[in-house]
């Protein structure tokens, strides 16, 4: 798709692909625009054309991600779960999430540095993380401990479920976190499909006993 953009949407999509790579790499403040502008090959000036500016420029990225995560994850996850979810839906849903959460965000080409762009900002106070946290990170957080809640037959809303809900979250996403460590741990080459299998297939024994758990806890 991004193959037939043509003119200013073109050049806006260069400057936040360029954008993406090194607000990850080196951190907002580390970054000027006229770098942003070298890197993209563009004019300084449409920087300023398109985005008002470096943070305008820093909320689109984050916008960008933002769609790139509801492709990969599906809008659904990211809204109430269903009222008529059955435990063992509720289950196998929680588990399907988090081993998507393990795979590539997207098929695009600049795939990797969107996934190093969330991985910084999702752990960053800044107007990027607020907008990361309120379309993404929240409403998966509360879709997921509903499905918790459901699979285990425990309060959605209770804390310790919410507690439980980000286990199960830091667990996929450490995959995406710390890809290095896990590769030279394991002595991987890459993320392919056989290795996201491999992780896939850790990942649903571990939430499957944490879920068997958390229905058969009796709080002290």
């Amino acid at each position: 798709m991004t193959e037939n953009l043509q003119g200013a949407a073109a050049t806006r999509h260069a400057i936040i692909t360029a954008a993406l790579r090194l607000f990850a790499e080196y951190g907002y403040n580390a970054v000027s625009t006229r770098k942003i502008a070298d890197y993209s090959n563009a004019n300084i000036g449409s920087i300023a054309y398109h985005f008002g500016g470096k943070p305008g420029l820093l909320i689109a990225c984050a916008h960008h991600a933002v769609q790139a995560i509801e492709e990969t994850l599906g809008a659904e996850v990211l809204q109430p779960m269903d009222d008529d979810v059955t435990p063992e839906a509720a289950r196998m849903e929680l588990v399907g999430i988090a081993r998507l959460l393990v795979m590539p965000i997207t098929n695009r080409s600049e795939a990797e540095d969107i996934s190093a762009f969330l991985m910084r900002y999702i752990t960053q106070r800044s107007e990027a993380f607020d907008l990361l946290y309120s379309q993404i990170t929240g409403p998966l957080h509360r879709h997921m401990r509903q499905l918790l809640g459901r699979a285990s037959g425990r309060d959605p809303d209770a804390e310790q479920t919410k507690i439980l809900t980000f286990s199960i979250m830091g667990q996929s996403m450490y995959f995406r976190i710390c890809p290095d460590a896990v590769k030279n741990g394991l002595e991987w080459d890459g993320f392919q499909g056989g290795e996201c299998a491999k992780i896939g297939t850790a990942l649903s024994l571990s939430i499957n006993g944490l879920i068997d758990a958390y229905a058969d806890h009796v709080p002290a």
